[in-house]
């Protein structure tokens, strides 16, 4: 299997307002939902790992 592609949380919250964009407007057909939803979660799972590792630091340093 390769390996997915990592991306900044930056990156990866300015593709997920795309993809909304993109399905609230009706440009992305029913052939490429799929394909789309599976990049949103993936983009989504990818920032929560980030900020949770974000929380992690930050509850470091309040100790």
């Amino acid at each position: 299997m390769a390996k997915k592609q990592e991306f900044t949380y930056e990156v990866a919250r300015k593709r997920l307002e795309q993809i909304l964009r993109e399905i609230d407007s009706g440009k992305i057909g029913i052939d490429d939902l799929e394909k789309t939803l599976e990049e949103a979660k993936e983009l989504i799972d990818q920032s929560l790992k980030k900020l949770e590792q974000a929380e992690k630091i930050i509850l470091k340093w309040e100790k």
